[in-house]
């Protein structure tokens, strides 16, 4: 978090007050600006950098505001720049950069706005939130994104199983070329703990079946004489039921098809994104150390010493993206001291350019993770 510091400052109409300028970092630049842009605005010097006025004595505040609120390093690379305008697109120029690296960044930014979606693990505030996000660096960038881009947007991008019904009636009763992005949001947040408080009673609904369930289940095994074929009919009907309840949602129909099928399996794995692990164009031999993963995975067939290949199913990741998996085996490494150690458990997923494990598993199982400074290092 970014350092604050405070400054005395008189007005003449409002006398002494408290202003907190806020300190510079390598990351935090766009919202220095902004807080810096009210503070100087509030201490009646903004105008010696926007349009750049000649009053030295406002200068030299102004100056001396922005010198307490950059590195020291900073200093010493806008030192020998005596007006405050210089000094503000100086530290601008090192920050945002030249012209073209601006477009880029306004391009990267755009295509993150076009392929933003709300996933099902996101609440309307944190989904509004994001979208706020890349309002804001646009705008900082010199794109402003209309207000009636971003609810069309918003809308779009909700999922559609969970949210169709109040998109289609706002677009029947609202104007969308009119209505304001925070109203959209209000309208939405409450149509959401709507639907969530309803689902908490289905849930509750669900436990109370099979609770009735697993009770009228025991106390027909209790008699020794009808285990016979009436106790495998009962628990037939039993796992029935529960597959037709799990098939309500698709996220876990796979759920019910292990139970007749144990060499299906369905992972869930919304925490890894594959994506970011294919920046290197020879990864082949790479191994990425996870800690959101809770599967070992591989891509490369080579790889294993032995493969179980009727282990098949799915596999999703955080990107929404689905891919087969083809088998579950073992693969030998070489350690650092040169013994050979073999890794169980590991998803044979053809599609997959990366090669995954699992910290958790690997704990699991005995290992030891240490990580100091920027080395992680697991230990069998």
């Amino acid at each position: 978090m970014a350092d604050i510091k405070e400054e005395i400052v008189t007005t003449k109409d409002t006398g002494p007050a408290t202003i907190k300028f806020p300190m510079l970092t390598s990351s935090n630049y766009t919202i220095w600006s902004m807080r810096m842009k009210i503070a100087l605005k509030f201490s009646e010097v903004w105008e010696t950098i926007d349009p750049g006025t000649k009053d030295e004595k406002k200068n030299n505040m102004a100056i001396a505001f922005l010198f307490q609120s950059i590195p020291e390093a900073l200093i010493l690379q806008v030192g020998d720049i005596d007006t405050a305008k210089g000094v503000w697109d100086a530290i601008k120029a090192r920050h945002v950069g030249a012209e073209r690296v601006k477009e880029a960044r306004l391009q990267t930014l755009m295509a993150d706005f076009d392929r933003l979606k709300m996933k099902d693990k996101d609440t309307i505030d944190s989904f509004a939130g994001k979208l706020s996000e890349i309002s804001s660096k646009s705008a900082f960038l010199g794109e402003i994104i209309e207000e009636p881009k971003l609810v069309k947007k918003f809308l779009k991008s909700l999922p559609r199983k969970k949210f169709i019904h109040i998109v289609a009636s706002l677009e029947q009763v609202l104007d969308l070329n009119t209505t304001s992005f925070e109203e959209i949001i209000r309208r939405l947040k409450a149509y959401e703990e709507r639907v969530t408080e309803e689902e908490e009673a289905i849930d509750g609904s669900e436990k109370l079946m099979y609770a009735n369930s697993d009770s009228s289940t025991e106390s027909y095994g209790t008699n020794s004489r009808g285990r016979g074929r009436g106790g495998r009919s009962k628990w037939r009907g039993r796992v029935l039921k529960l597959q037709e309840t799990v098939e309500k949602r698709d996220d876990d129909t796979h759920e019910a098809d292990a139970l007749m099928m144990n060499e299906v399996v369905y992972l869930n794995e919304r925490k890894v994104n594959p994506k970011k692990f294919e920046a290197e164009s020879d990864t082949v031999d790479v191994w990425y150390l996870d800690n959101g993963a809770s599967n070992h995975m591989s891509g490369n067939r080579m790889f294993f010493c032995e493969l179980d290949d009727t282990v098949t199913g799915k596999v999703q990741f955080g990107d929404d993206s689905k891919i087969d998996t083809m088998g579950k085996g073992s693969i030998y490494f070489i350690t650092k001291g040169g013994e050979k150690k073999v890794l169980n458990n590991i998803y044979y997923i053809p599609a997959l350019r990366s090669n995954i494990v699992s910290l958790g598993k690997a704990t699991e199982v005995g290992c030891e993770v240490r990580k100091k400074e920027d080395t992680l290092s697991l230990f069998d």
